[in-house]
């Protein structure tokens, strides 16, 4: 946990739920790792942050660090991010009299999932699916036996996805409780001027059709297919252009992806593409994904249930472009959207396709129109997710 990734999913909403809890007058401390490399003891956004050098807690071999920690906290109830390949080598119990609850961030994928990707996307992108891969391998009786062992008092998950596949693998509907994320106040301020002006700076027309690309420029994230698909589909419609907000340097991009970086010096796609590059604050972001048209996430990888991108996106009120992949439909079920196929360039091309078609039909300036008619555009705010959460606190 640290303020550089503290804006990104899951820590985003372990944070926020932190948060929302301490303003309600809970006393909340966060136990995170980096100890050897970040301060003990901070204070993270109005969030207590105690450091140790590992928060895992082997069956085999107990973490006396961790657990002496915890046991100078005193805790009432002990909130502990897991997956599922949390239940093949954590043990989830630090004491009788202190109940814990599973907050489960990950989405859950089946070795045929994984299988779809195949060998070279898998190894080229093992940073993220390597603990996926692992999941879809996990026996689900092991689940079941770390609930039912009383290790966990609940689970609480961010979608009725993720749910959903826990159901299926033999877990008691009751002891699995759904609270979705929110967004910031600052994604649903962004108005008409903003964009505007924002798209002016851009150097766009109002005949163009842009497309947003926003987060790690990483394989399995889809901008590789995105590239591929855009140059397909601007052979049908040749308004569509494409930002990419990268979130790495410049060189970086390029050095580390070499066929990103074929992709890039295409020169028939440099034509359309503007790369900007680095870390932007939320304000510089919401100015951008407000001045586009369409937001393109078509992840091929889901590495943390409900990426917030998506539901940002639809709090400015752009239709989103993305895969039938776990949670993805259902976190933009509520707005204009459109579901390709994972990692297949055509099916990509045809949606995006028909976005810019059906934004050409609307009736004025869709592209930067006010919100203020999209009742689908008023997403839930991290305040309701904290009431939601007292509630659950409450009914332990």
């Amino acid at each position: 946990m640290t303020e550089h990734n503290r804006r990104l999913q899951p820590w985003r909403y372990v944070h926020e739920v932190a948060r929302q809890l301490s303003l309600h007058g809970h006393q909340v401390t966060i136990v995170s790792d980096g100890q050897d490399y970040l301060p003990s003891e901070e204070l993270l956004h109005g969030v207590r942050v105690l450091r140790v050098a590992s928060v895992r807690n082997f069956h085999w071999k107990p973490n006396r660090q961790l657990q002496s920690v915890v046991q100078q906290i005193r805790p009432d109830h002990i909130l502990w991010n897991v997956g599922l390949t949390s239940f093949l080598h954590q043990q989830l119990w630090l004491g009788d009299d202190m109940p814990v609850v599973g907050v489960f961030t990950s989405p859950i994928y089946t070795s045929r999932d994984m299988s779809r990707l195949g060998l070279g996307r898998i190894t080229s992108g093992y940073r993220l699916s390597a603990v996926h891969l692992a999941g879809a391998f996990l026996p689900r009786t092991m689940l079941r036996r770390s609930l039912s062992g009383g290790r966990l008092k609940q689970l609480v998950v961010q979608t009725s996805a993720t749910r959903q596949s826990l159901l299926q693998g033999g877990l008691l509907g009751k002891s699995i409780t759904l609270i979705p994320p929110g967004v910031d106040p600052a994604w649903q301020a962004a108005g008409h001027d903003v964009a505007c002006e924002m798209r002016a700076v851009l150097g766009y027309k109002a005949a163009d059709h842009v497309v947003l690309y926003f987060g790690s420029p990483a394989p399995l994230r889809g901008l590789h297919t995105l590239l591929r698909a855009l140059k397909i589909a601007r052979q049908e419609d040749p308004s569509l252009k494409l930002v990419i907000l990268n979130r790495r340097r410049a060189d970086e991009l390029l050095r580390e992806d070499a066929d990103l970086r074929r992709l890039l010096s295409d020169t028939e796609i440099s034509t359309y593409v503007n790369v900007v590059s680095g870390f932007l604050d939320e304000e510089h972001l919401v100015r951008n994904v407000a001045a586009c048209d369409i937001v393109a996430l078509p992840f091929e990888l889901v590495p943390s249930d409900a990426p917030l991108s998506l539901l940002e996106a639809q709090a400015l009120g752009k239709p989103v472009v993305t895969t039938n992949l776990v949670c993805l439909p259902e976190l933009v079920a509520h707005g204009p959207h459109y579901l390709a196929t994972p990692s297949s360039d055509n099916s990509l091309a045809r949606e995006l396709v028909r976005a810019a078609r059906d934004l050409s039909t609307q009736s004025g300036n869709a592209r930067v129109s006010s919100k203020q008619d999209l009742p689908w555009a008023q997403t839930r705010s991290w305040e309701q997710v904290g009431e939601e959460w007292m509630h659950f606190i409450d009914s332990l």
